[in-house]
């Protein structure tokens, strides 16, 4: 009878850990999310010469839709 509660008591405290691991971990990824889309947005324009608001294709010469 003594294990059981103490199988349960062990059991409730590790799934307290996950649950606070995984809202940690959503909450940095999405953090992480935030800080590296602008730079994929640059790199984007940089490889494709396209203006991210209306998709149109840059000229070399000019960097300005």
């Amino acid at each position: 009878m003594i294990y059981g509660i103490y199988s349960i008591i062990v059991l409730f405290i590790f799934l307290i850990g996950y649950a606070y691991g995984r809202r940690v971990g959503i909450k940095e990824g999405y953090e992480k999310g935030l800080a590296y889309s602008p730079l994929k947005i640059k790199e984007d324009v940089y490889n494709d010469f396209s203006c991210p608001l209306c998709t149109d294709k840059i000229d070399n010469d000019e960097r300005m839709c």
